[in-house]
Formats: structure tokens, C-alpha cells, sequence
């Protein structure tokens, strides 16, 4: 009888363990690959950019964004991915140095025409902020 509770007790002891062990597994995940996937950026995209009336140029590269008055120099931006909102796409640049000039290019996938009849697929938006100011609208084709 002696060795009847004890038998009992090590029976009990591993029915709490093997309980408590099922209670704390974790919740399945999804495979890491597919996280991965999902996680990812799309991969770059380049564009020809182009103001409606001329005014102003610009590529997005990989490799860095050019913007281009022509009253003005060129501008050279470190690319930075854009935030993709739906069919647009947002690039927020900025260039430090001696002065601050901030590029904003926001593109949507609407098709648009500049004013020499030229088709392009995307329409584009620019803000430039810092010593020039800028606010105009254009348009933009990948390259």
C-alpha cells in the first residue's frame, strides 16, 4: 500500500507535466519563407520624370534620383524606397549640406499627357522645398 501512493503521486506529477506542456505550446506560425515574402519590399522601379509644361526633369533610379530645372543645377538624392499607398507612390527625399532641400515625388498610376502630347503611364506631383520652392505637377513613365 506503501508504494500505492507513490505510484499515484509520480502518475499525478506527470499528467500536470505533460498538461502544462501541451498548454504552453505555441501558436503555429507561418512559414518563415512565406513571412519573408510577404515582408519584402518590392523591388525598385525606375522613372523618367517630366514636367507638363518642361519646366523641370528627373529620374528615380536604384542608384539615386536627379532632379533637374532648368533654371536652376541638377539635384542628386540617395534613392530611399517609396511608401506605397494603393496605386501611389511616395518618395521622400532629402539632401543635407550646406543647405536642406527636401524632394517629395508622389506618383500615381493614372496615365498622363504633357502639354507636347507626349503619353506617359503614371502622373506625377513634385514639392521641393529649400532654397527653391517648388509645387508643380508632371508626369512619369518606368524605364
Amino acid at each position: 500500500m506503501r508504494y500505492g501512493h507513490s505510484f499515484r503521486i509520480a502518475a499525478l506529477l506527470t499528467a500536470v507535466t505533460v498538461l502544462a506542456a501541451c498548454a504552453a505550446k505555441e501558436e503555429a506560425t507561418p512559414d518563415s519563407a512565406a513571412a519573408a515574402a510577404a515582408a519584402a519590399p518590392p523591388p525598385a522601379e525606375s522613372f523618367t520624370l517630366a514636367a507638363e509644361d518642361g519646366a523641370w526633369s528627373g529620374d528615380i533610379t536604384p542608384s539615386g534620383v536627379v532632379f533637374r530645372h532648368k533654371r536652376n543645377d541638377s539635384l542628386m538624392f540617395d534613392y530611399k524606397a517609396p511608401t506605397v499607398n494603393g496605386a501611389i507612390s511616395d518618395y521622400d527625399l532629402l539632401m543635407t549640406g550646406k543647405d536642406t532641400v527636401r524632394l517629395t515625388v508622389s506618383l500615381a498610376m493614372t496615365p498622363c499627357t504633357d502639354k507636347a502630347g507626349k503619353a506617359y503611364t503614371h502622373k506625377a506631383m513634385v514639392y521641393l522645398t529649400g532654397d527653391m520652392k517648388l509645387e508643380s505637377g508632371g508626369c512619369a513613365s518606368k524605364k
